[in-house]
């Protein structure tokens, strides 16, 4: 298990609009809103939380040959 937290720059409700449109893009899924929800594709799983412009992000699942490296820039990627 690994949790980060990333700086938002956009009103939540705009990221997570967004985040998920890239989700559905690459074949995951993800279920939530402004303030929690999950995230689960490609072997990976997880959840994340919202408080003010702060998005706390936890892995719970991943592929054992996937650094982590990886994922945490994916998920930036997809939230930031």
């Amino acid at each position: 298990m690994k949790s980060f937290d990333v700086p938002l720059k956009l009103d939540p409700k705009e990221v997570i609009a967004k985040a998920k449109v890239a989700a559905k893009e690459s074949g995951v899924q993800m279920e939530g809103n402004e303030t929690k929800g999950f995230f689960k594709g490609h072997g990976i799983e997880g959840h994340y939380s919202i408080a003010k412009d702060i998005l706390a992000i936890e892995i719970t699942k991943k592929p054992m040959i996937m650094p982590w490296s990886l994922i945490e820039t994916k998920l930036r990627n997809y939230f930031g």
